[in-house]
């Protein structure tokens, strides 16, 4: 869920949206923090070169860069069986670009919810976040919401 009308998110874009928390545990648990990030991720090219042989291998690395973080919710309760609703709203950051070098691919803007407990998160493999693919210019990834946006065809 998000406030902008639009399909594609810009910078200084307002979001506002719902993650649930799960304790299926039997026990009460405490949710020590939760809060929003948005990260920049991608893929780059890097060359390792044998000191011996100096053969080179080529390998694509993993990269994240933070680019905001807003804390949602502080010492909570969650009580055994209770699904917990948390809103949040944040503003995009107010720039980014797209690598555009050779060497980069698979670049896109996430949005992760992170919590500390041990409870299940809704959205997203990891049991303590919860990923969303943002629709943003220059990302080839499919978004969560929303879409990307059709590039513009060069005018002669």
């Amino acid at each position: 869920n998000r406030k902008s009308s639009r399909e594609t998110l810009e910078p200084n874009d307002e979001i506002e949206g719902i993650f649930i928390i799960e304790n299926r545990g039997k026990k009460d648990k405490k949710l020590k923090k939760a809060f929003v990030r948005i990260n920049e991720l991608y893929l780059e090219k890097v060359i390792y070169r044998d000191a011996e042989t100096g053969e080179e291998t080529k390998k694509y690395e993993d990269r994240k860069k933070t680019m905001k973080t807003e804390e949602v919710i502080k010492g909570d309760k969650i009580k055994a069986g209770e699904k917990k609703e948390i809103k949040f709203k944040m503003t995009m950051p107010s720039s980014w670009s797209k690598k555009k070098k050779n060497k980069i691919k698979d670049w896109r803007l996430e949005m992760w919810f992170i919590q500390k407990s041990a409870m299940v998160a809704s959205r997203g493999s990891h049991k303590d976040d919860a990923t969303c693919i943002l629709p943003v210019k220059g990302s080839k990834r499919s978004p969560s919401f929303g879409v990307l946006p059709k590039k513009e065809k060069k005018k002669d």
